[in-house]
């Protein structure tokens, strides 16, 4: 049987190995520093669904620049190369500091990884991804809704509307959100004819 895959992705230090150890109880090596994650990892669920965790795309502190890229491109080749047996993505950024961080690359004429990965994902896969953003914990609910907006108008060129459905605040470390992006992630995979890697939780942390 040809493996199908559930995957997420993001920037280093974004939370995604600790949303995942939180979303599916799975033994994911977490850390304080960025590119904790340094390889494609495999893990196996059900009927053919493998779950991959990728590693951060971006810069990663302590790893020469050659690293860096070799580890880049190593992401990018296995979602173009497994495109077609992709079930479901999600995508998670630390939306609590998206738009100094996007502002700052923008000085430099570079576009934000955020918003790149979730472009790249929607058009390779034929479906727009889910967004995990995460760590709504570290700022305020003005900061985070200005980030959330700005977040959506770019990822949707203009069009948030779109694209609202498929982004969900959450806090990995305090459990906030979670349920709903579970039982959406479920939703999905049923749809798709898989059964759910992990159990639903009705009620948040």
């Amino acid at each position: 049987m040809q493996e199908k895959y559930l995957v997420f992705t993001g920037r280093p230090n974004a939370g995604k190995s600790s949303l995942v150890k939180e979303l599916t109880g799975l033994n994911i090596v977490t850390g304080k520093h960025a590119g904790t994650t340094r390889k494609v990892k495999k893990y196996p669920l059900s009927d053919g669904l493998v779950f991959v965790d990728l590693p951060g795309l971006g810069k990663m502190v302590g790893v020469s620049k050659q690293f860096e890229e070799k580890v880049n491109e190593q992401i990018i080749e296995f979602l173009e190369n497994n495109a077609k047996d992709i079930i479901l993505a999600v995508a998670v950024l630390d939306i609590s500091t998206f738009l100094e961080v996007t502002w700052r690359l923008e000085k430099k004429g570079i576009m934000s990884v955020d918003v790149e990965m979730v472009k790249f994902l929607a058009s390779n896969l034929g479906e727009f991804p889910l967004v995990a953003a995460n760590k709504i914990d570290k700022t305020n609910k003005k900061e985070l809704q200005a980030n959330l907006n700005d977040f959506m108008y770019r990822i949707s060129d203009g069009d948030p509307t779109k694209v609202k459905d498929n982004v969900f605040p959450i806090s990995a470390k305090k459990g906030t959100g979670i349920g709903e992006l579970k039982s959406v992630i479920h939703t999905k995979l049923v749809e798709k004819g898989y059964k759910t890697p992990f159990k639903v939780q009705s009620n948040e942390k």
